[in-house]
């Protein structure tokens, strides 16, 4: 019991420092995306399937930006063949 009571002392005051020195964000929302509305996420998102299907130079950018950084060439496939299986050309 002895040692009990100066240990849980002693984590109750870590705990006590810890919350005390944790950072407060000041703007918790400074990314404009946060603030966007659902109905704007959907037109975005709409507007990015309609270039991606429309316009090859888009579409291409788009490829090298999403699927470029993948290193395993079987991966890489896939998320290349996956522009043509979601957002085929018309």
């Amino acid at each position: 019991m002895r040692v009990i009571i100066p240990t849980l002392v002693g984590l109750a005051a870590l705990a006590v420092t810890s919350v005390q020195a944790a950072p407060v964000p000041t703007n918790p929302h400074h990314h404009s995306k946060w603030h966007e509305t659902p109905a704007q996420n959907v037109w975005k998102s709409r507007q990015y399937d309609h270039l991606v299907s429309t316009n090859a130079a888009y579409r291409s950018s788009r490829v090298r930006k999403e699927c470029g950084p993948i290193r395993d060439p079987e991966l890489r496939q896939n998320c290349v063949a996956s522009f043509g299986a979601y957002e085929p050309m018309r």
